[in-house]
């Protein structure tokens, strides 16, 4: 039995299947590359990955819907070229809107767990639902007899999944470690719109294409920004975690990335702490004294490092930092200087303390993924990790973020919980006299008893800690979630 459809030539299969791959692998590669809009502002937490993740299939899935539909009452090869062409001209104004609209969803959602998906909704549902127009119209346009039909839709699907595969590796491991957020998309865009001609032969498109081009290709150099700095910008880079951002404000140069400031540095004194609750780190020296070997968890702008080599000459200090760029970073802005006491592996802390056995007298996890401690960094799990590469009288001293008391003391109150099962000498110092305040709290944990004021330790004490994080319960993010304001 045949189908109404005349059958396609050779050439127009093939640019229906241009047309289907490009779409596959565009909406992947925008859905990536929007989170390096998004975690900058929101963080990379569940909450900004389930948004960015769930709007871009509902937006599909209503395509697959409403473009079936379409393609029964209207199957022209001409009409889905012109969508996908929208769609591109779409996503080249992105970098434009983009600060509006994550300013509009914090305006309409004050910080929230709903605020990025309001954000990621205004960036993607559009462009998503379009998108998912072109499959239901590639196999009513490819498919000339029932007989077929199976196979057709068969060939397209797999085109268009391997689309989203070529789109999602070409993304992460090209694009975004060698260009900028909106270049990508810009590039994305063009992308789009360069596919849809396939279908397009009428001038007043190819006309627009050019000028698409010609304005906006002389400004890719310019970045997508959701958030100011004071200070002049002297080093900006997409790395494989995060936006980074090295920025001037007088005598003061500091790291920020995802938009947040991670270390500062006084350029007439590089050693020097700028930065209060680094101050704290010093507290595993106050509890053992005699520490030689030091290992910091999270480089950022290596202050403490830094300041460690300068104040304790005997001690050997190893550094874990997930990110080659920001060691890089700290290498060239930072004053971070090679030295035969310093040793600075590239990786992640959880799986190279599994690896590796050797013992130190004093750990600073100063790890942080924006705004928040990777969670797998946080449960008894890695404390027990922890213990085991701990000499006997060793110490713990461990950066959260949080308050002692009120709304936003969950967090700080579960770790200390969770910390308590692991090394039964904690204690909490926070950096700021407010209790209620939101501010960087020091622990300190050893497995061995030391004379000091247990005050505040028994005033925490008061309040039981509300939850007990594992690897099963990671609940940190939603804690963080609820401090950021």
């Amino acid at each position: 039995m045949t189908i109404s459809n005349p059958q396609l030539s050779f050439g127009m299969l093939w640019r229906l299947k241009i047309l289907t791959f490009a779409s596959g692998a565009i909406v992947m590669a925008l859905e990536i590359s929007a989170s390096r809009i998004l975690t900058p502002v929101f963080g990379s937490t569940i909450y900004t990955w389930g948004s960015l993740i769930g709007i871009v299939l509902s937006g599909l899935s209503l395509g697959y819907f409403l473009g079936g539909r379409a393609a029964d009452n209207h199957p022209s090869f001409e009409k889905i070229c012109g969508i996908v062409f929208s769609v591109g001209l779409f996503i080249v104004g992105i970098p434009f809107f983009a600060s509006a609209v994550v300013d509009f969803s914090l305006a309409v959602l004050p910080i929230s767990q709903y605020t990025p998906l309001l954000a990621t909704f205004l960036l993607l549902m559009l462009p998503s639902v379009l998108l998912g127009f072109v499959s239901p119209y590639a196999i009513k346009l490819g498919t000339h007899t029932l007989q077929k039909v199976g196979n057709t839709s068969g060939n397209l699907y797999s085109i268009a999944t391997i689309g989203s595969i070529f789109g999602t590796f070409v993304t992460v491991f090209i694009l975004i470690p060698n260009l900028t957020v909106n270049q990508i998309i810009f590039g994305l865009g063009i992308a789009l719109i360069g596919s849809s001609l396939v279908g397009l032969r009428t001038s007043p498109q190819v006309i627009a294409v050019a000028i698409v081009i010609i304005l906006v290709v002389p400004w890719s150099s310019l970045s997508v920004n959701t958030i100011s700095h004071n200070g002049t910008l002297i080093f900006e880079k997409e790395t494989l975690f995060s936006h980074l951002d090295v920025i001037e404000y007088g005598d003061n140069r500091s790291l920020y990335l995802d938009g947040l400031r991670h270390s500062s540095m006084d350029l007439d004194d590089p050693l020097d702490l700028v930065i209060d609750y680094t101050e704290f780190f010093h507290l595993g020296m106050l509890f053992n004294p005699t520490a030689i070997d030091i290992l910091f968890v999270g480089g950022g702008g290596f202050s403490g490092p830094k300041n460690f080599l300068q104040m304790y000459p005997d001690t050997k200090i190893d550094v874990i930092e997930i990110d080659s760029d920001v060691i890089d970073v700290a290498k060239i802005y930072f004053n971070l200087e090679s030295s035969p006491r310093l040793q600075i592996f590239n990786d992640d802390a959880r799986k190279h303390l599994s690896m590796f056995d050797k013992k130190y007298d004093l750990i600073v996890l100063d790890a942080y993924a924006t705004n928040y401690v990777p969670y797998h960094l946080m449960t008894h799990e890695f404390f027990q990790l922890l213990e085991k590469r701990l000499e006997p009288d060793g110490v713990i001293v461990s950066n959260l973020l949080g308050s002692i008391e009120g709304n936003y003391s969950q967090l700080v109150r579960s770790v200390y919980k969770t910390m308590k099962e692991t090394f039964p000498v904690s204690y909490v110092f926070p950096t700021e006299l407010s209790p209620a305040f939101v501010q960087n709290i020091m622990t300190v944990s050893s497995n061995q008893p030391y004379e000091f004021d247990r005050e505040l330790l028994l005033e925490m004490s008061k309040n039981s800690p509300t939850d007990y994080l594992d690897d099963e319960l990671s609940k940190q993010e939603h804690f963080y979630n609820k401090m950021v304001d």
